[in-house]
């Protein structure tokens, strides 16, 4: 692996790894709404949604969730990388994400038992996980799988390595955090297994060494590959106010980072939480109004869903859910959110992971003020920034930065309206106060259907 760079502003310096070359050091992190078909084939919105970002000038896009197998698809409405008829559209997608310079790297993903929404097909059918304990926040059921199952998903992982790399995406990353299967086996206080894929650390970190393994023997060493890891669990603070047990500390990353390293990683991805939604990711506000309707969409997957709702109902409750969320959160001081705490939040941790491995490190953390990530980068905290509700709040953000300015002029506020409005609406800023009006507010929202429909060149386009 090789890594080289220039000494200009740190934003702007260029960064090479394992032979994906970054014009800056501002990646967009992995977001992306329902805006493609139920089967995972891809849309032209899909097209028109990450061309939105790649012309806001950051160095690369990070896919959304890509699927990797049909019973593991977090929420239908995603395209996916599960057989070989998937990789011309990302192929085309890809060719018109590097005509504004901009890198791409597709996300394998497995929900294991954090699916919030089956295929038809999978209604009713528990999703495979490293557990048959059902999730703590929403009750998701699941099952454990055998070992014959675990090496299939092994491979399932290597094939769509091997078909992103076919499509010309200039590297892949692998989720291992938030919850998702990789994590489920990752984590101590998800993983319950008594084979040979829990007892200790080593153990638990089985499954990911052999996705390594497989993903390397069919991509080979010149391909980038990341992973995305949560660097803590803090499994008690998304769960009941009794649950004291913690899970995977920062220590046990650092030596997961260790073993990742000689594995043939080529960087690591920081995140924090052991679930999604979690206090720590994204941090900032729960919005209970908004996100009660989002629960109506998980009614039959999740045990707790039904009570939740009623109850949900009730402003009371509503209000009682939201203390109880905040009150999780370093990043609240009687009752309001403190900005200046969340964003670069993950950066010492950061720092930790890239001592202890040596590797690059991508981080993520609420940011969005130059000066901010400039601090981060000269400390030497992290190489790389990841962003994403900055990034939906304020797609030019990186050109802005360019022009000189230190922060937008209408930030994000963290309120997460986008979160809990992802599963029924459009994947947008839905915080009304950030825009002149409500009409422009659902403009931006949907900007991206119509600009599917006119084409990116269009006169029209431009218009709208």
């Amino acid at each position: 692996m090789t890594v080289t760079a220039s000494a200009i502003d740190p934003i702007f310096q260029p960064l090479t790894i394992n032979g994906l070359t970054l014009k800056n050091r501002v990646v967009r992190s992995s977001i992306g709404g329902r805006v493609d078909y139920y089967d995972g084939s891809m849309s032209e919105a899909r097209i028109a949604w990450d061309r939105h970002f790649a012309r806001g000038g950051v160095s690369a896009i990070i896919s959304s969730n890509v699927g990797i197998r049909t019973d593991g698809f977090a929420v239908p409405g995603y395209a996916s990388i599960d057989h070989d008829r998937t990789i011309p559209s990302w192929r085309r997608l890809i060719k018109e994400v590097h005509r504004y310079d901009c890198r791409y790297i597709i996300q394998l993903h497995f929900s294991g038992r954090q699916r919030d929404l089956p295929r038809k097909e999978f209604i009713g059918v528990p999703p495979p996980s490293a557990t048959d304990r059902p999730d703590p926040l929403y009750g998701l059921r699941c099952r454990r799988m055998t070992i014959p199952e675990i090496r299939e998903l092994v491979q399932a992982y290597a094939q769509a390595a091997r078909r992103a790399r076919e499509a010309g995406a200039d590297g892949i990353e692998i989720v291992a955090c938030n919850g998702y299967v990789l994590h489920q086996f990752l984590s101590s206080v998800i993983n319950d297994r008594t084979d040979e894929y829990n007892g200790d650390l080593r153990t638990r970190a089985r499954i990911l060494l052999e996705v390594m393994a497989a993903v390397r023997a069919e991509v080979g060493k010149d391909f980038f590959v990341s992973m995305k890891l949560s660097g803590r669990d803090e499994h008690n603070a998304s769960t009941a106010p009794l649950n004291r047990r913690v899970g995977n500390t920062i220590d046990d990353t650092m030596q997961v980072s260790r073993w990742l390293a000689d594995a043939g990683l080529d960087a690591i991805h920081l995140s924090q939480g052991d679930s999604f939604p979690h206090p720590l990711v994204p941090a900032g506000l729960l919005p209970m109004d908004d996100s009660r309707y989002s629960l109506a969409a998980l009614f039959y997957e999740g045990t707790r869903v039904p009570l939740a709702f009623l109850l949900m109902q009730f402003a009371l409750f509503r209000r009682l859910n939201e203390w109880n969320w905040g009150r999780r959160m370093p990043f609240k001081r009687r009752g309001k959110l403190l900005p200046e705490k969340i964003e670069g939040m993950n950066q010492h941790d950061a720092a930790k992971l890239k001592s202890a491995s040596g590797l690059p490190v991508i981080c993520v953390g609420g940011w969005q003020t130059a000066s901010r990530i400039r601090e981060a980068l000269q400390a030497g905290h992290c190489d790389v920034v990841s962003i994403a509700r900055g990034l939906l709040a304020n797609p030019d953000m990186v050109q802005r930065f360019a022009q000189g300015q230190d922060a937008p002029e209408r930030p994000c506020t963290y309120c997460n309206k986008c979160l809990v409005n992802a599963l029924l609406q459009p994947l947008a800023c839905w915080e009304e106060s950030r825009f002149a009006s409500r009409e422009q507010m659902f403009e931006e929202a949907y900007r991206v259907y119509k600009e599917a429909a006119v084409g990116a060149d269009s006169d029209r386009t431009r218009a709208v």
